[in-house]
């Protein structure tokens, strides 16, 4: 039986890609790479260099921002609200640019784009100090700096394919720019010169990822289906789908440790350069799965090793609800990094073998959407409430609820797909 409906929205989607269609780049502004072994290995360095730089400027927001809100004045629920629009934005800024890359093949131009406006806007916190143009802030640089990370993965993907290479081996080197950038400012600035932070998050961002963005090779894509199509395709697989609500759940933990890892740190009695130290072990801890993770478990199944790396974080976020001391939580945040290096190298990988043909930037942006969108926003919001009512301990323990829950589900969707394939 047919939906009312539902075949005039499929005859419109299909319309707007017949129009989409019509408007091709001329092939200057659609840079590609070549078959040779040197153009490949050029790539990878820029890809290496690209990690690097934008975890760095990562790494510089991020284990100081909420502190910098809470120095401002702001309430944990203020905070929570700030932190769950980003993901918000994500639930368009990724598809979006993802399918505009994808489309018309323009990755490193968009990639380039979103590092420029993503660098100057975040400077504008350091002009405003009240909740509401905070906000304005958060959403302007949320839809230029959420699909950076997605952009970026796509082309990568399809360079190791070529190389033979693995994406931990690339990957890894944002890990290594991470925990050198927040040790370093972690001992370097104090509750009164967090503004450092800012300049060099935007300087970082502008400047270096926006020149390496416009040098990094995209691969052409051959026999490419549509957009709709090739939604459709990802939709009717199971465990696919089920993989995406997993990430969503995820994303619901990982934004408590990301939002309040700092502000549970000094509730402990910790430092700033704790707060550093604590991110800087994380990101040390990410570095060894990246690097050797594909050959320690290059025969466990990709689901597996996903259900493997949430049952450890649900282990991880449960000890810091209930450690007392900060160097326990700087342990824990060790522990943080080995699951992370596990499920994303993994989940990256899934995500870039179910993709469709030509479909690869708009694969990662929606995993992208799952966990820094519907997840992410859900717990920021959740866990600022929390705070305010019961601090750190509510906070992660709600994070480990999340974990656990979204295990579960990958589980039931990889024995769903097995029972009946799709």
């Amino acid at each position: 039986m047919r939906l009312p409906g539902r075949g005039c929205c499929c005859s419109a989607l299909e319309r707007m890609s017949a129009i989409y269609r019509q408007f091709r780049l001329v092939p200057a502004l659609a840079p590609r790479f070549g078959a040779g072994g040197g153009d490949l290995r050029r790539g990878l360095f820029v890809a290496k260099l690209f990690y690097f730089f934008y975890f760095a400027a990562i790494g510089c927001l991020t284990p100081f921002l909420n502190v910098y809100f809470a120095r401002l004045g702001l309430t944990g629920a203020q905070i929570g609200w700030l932190s769950s629009v980003a993901p918000l934005i994500a639930l368009t800024a990724n598809p979006f640019w993802g399918a505009v890359s994808d489309r018309w093949q323009v990755h490193r131009w968009v990639l380039a784009l979103c590092a420029f406006a993503a660098g100057l806007v975040s400077l504008l916190y350091l002009a405003v100090d009240s909740f509401w143009p905070l906000m304005a802030v958060v959403v302007v640089l949320s839809f230029f700096r959420t699909p950076i990370g997605s952009l970026v993965d796509s082309a990568v993907i399809d360079l190791v394919r070529r190389v033979g290479s693995s994406y931990g081996h690339q990957r890894m080197w944002g890990s290594l720019g991470f925990v050198l950038v927040t040790l370093v400012l972690g001992r370097l600035i104090g509750a009164d010169d967090l503004q450092i932070a800012f300049w060099l998050h935007g300087l970082l961002l502008a400047v270096v990822c926006t020149g390496l963005g416009l040098r990094l090779p995209v691969a052409g894509q051959d026999g490419r289906i549509s957009l709709p199509a090739g939604l459709r395709r990802l939709a009717a697989q199971r465990s696919y789908m089920t993989f995406l609500g997993a990430m969503a759940l995820l994303g619901l933990g990982t934004s408590s440790y990301v939002n309040f890892l700092g502000l549970h740190m000094l509730e402990l009695g910790g430092s700033e350069a704790m707060i550093g130290l604590a991110w800087a072990v994380n990101g040390m801890a990410e570095f060894p799965m990246m690097l050797f993770g594909g050959r320690w478990f290059g025969r466990v199944p990709h689901g597996r090793l996903i259900q493997f790396g949430f049952a450890g974080y649900a282990l991880v976020w449960v000890l810091m609800a209930v450690v007392t001391e900060p160097l326990a939580l700087v342990v824990c945040s060790a522990l943080n990094g080995v699951c992370y290096g596990t499920v994303w190298v993994a989940a990256v990988t899934y995500a870039g073998e179910s993709a469709p043909p030509g479909l690869s930037a708009t694969a990662q942006a929606l995993i992208g959407a799952a966990q820094s969108g519907i997840g992410w926003s859900l717990g920021s919001v959740m866990a600022g409430y929390l705070w305010d009512f019961q601090g750190g301990t509510a906070v992660f323990g709600m994070a480990m609820v999340a974990a656990l829950s979204g295990g579960l589900l990958l589980w039931l969707g990889e024995r769903a797909a097995r029972v009946r394939p799709g």
